[in-house]
């Protein structure tokens, strides 16, 4: 048993690892062939890609009765997002931000996360809540593509030549695929591993799956930090955070209200709060996240994971 869980965790890290590095490859290309920045780019396709766990995983919590999963889910994938992604992947590769990030996007996502604390506070999102939210991601979609057309990376983007629509369209759905399957198999594994060691089903949930949904932008964050596209770094985290409150949540609603432990206000939401607020002093004070910078946001992480679980 424990033979196979290893085996299957062995496999999801290969295809997270490659199939980081092909969707990378792929959303480059996409940005390049329609003259767009790959900052837009990381904020929609990859963003809405690697989002793609965190959305089946509320789906099936709400559509279960478990909306407290579904809920979890979107706080705990936002953290992770800031804390755990945002710190690997400034400790592997410091990166600059891009200008335009500072003075819109990241805003829209620091109200995205503020309004958790009203949701909370009420107990429920219903359906027309969540039909709003979900348009205002739509919203935002539109906007973030205008505004990227106009700043200067687009018009990098087009100095660098196009590459064929059609190889890199394949090459970014290869890589999600493989992406999302990997993600699947270590979680799985790993579930199985803690489970034959001991550890009990809250904390298998708490943390593996949490994070294992965050594992693809994890990876397509390290491999785009790797190959310098650090604004799909940005775009992605960004991007990532937005859709898990607007659309992961927003969708979920839409189709079945979803209830919000009142407790969540107390705890799990100034927590991912201050994350937020924490990534981005790192952002608007250097225009840049530097090493020892990753590290603290990993610390701030693992405080966070200490508080909620404990």
């Amino acid at each position: 048993m424990i033979l196979l869980a290893c085996v299957f965790a062995l496999f999801g890290f290969a295809g997270l690892a490659y199939g980081a590095d092909w969707f990378v490859d792929g959303a480059s290309g996409l940005a390049r062939r329609f003259h767009i920045s790959p900052l837009v780019i990381g904020l929609t396709v990859v963003a809405y890609g690697t989002s793609a766990p965190e959305i089946g995983t509320c789906l099936v919590a709400v559509l279960g009765d478990s909306p407290g999963l579904a809920v979890g889910n979107v706080i705990g994938s936002n953290a992770a997002n800031l804390g755990l992604i945002l710190g690997i992947t400034a400790v592997m590769t410091p990166f600059a931000v891009p200008r335009g990030l500072l003075r819109r996007e990241f805003w829209f996502m620091l109200g995205a996360t503020l309004l958790l604390w009203p949701l909370a506070a009420a107990g429920v999102v219903s359906r027309p809540v969540g039909l709003v939210l979900a348009a205002s991601l739509l919203v935002f979609n539109v906007l973030s593509v205008r505004w990227g057309r106009n700043d200067e990376a687009g018009t990098s983007a087009r100095a660098e030549g196009d590459s064929p629509l059609g190889r890199s369209l394949t090459t970014t759905a290869v890589g999600l695929v493989a992406l999302l399957i990997g993600a699947e198999l270590l979680v799985r594994g790993a579930s199985d591993i803690a489970r034959t060691l001991g550890a009990s089903e809250t904390v298998i949930g708490l943390t593996l799956v949490a994070i294992g949904t965050s594992l693809p932008e994890l990876a397509t964050s390290v491999a785009a930090g790797r190959r310098g596209q650090i604004q799909i770094v940005a775009g992605n985290v960004i991007g990532s955070n937005l859709f898990n409150v607007l659309g992961a949540l927003g969708i979920s609603a839409a189709v079945v209200p979803v209830a919000i432990e009142p407790n969540l206000a107390a705890a799990e939401v100034p927590g991912v709060v201050l994350l937020t607020l924490l990534a981005g002093v790192f952002m608007l004070t250097g225009r840049r996240v530097a090493r020892v910078e990753g590290v603290v946001l990993l610390a701030g992480y693992a405080a966070y994971l200490i508080f909620v679980v404990f």
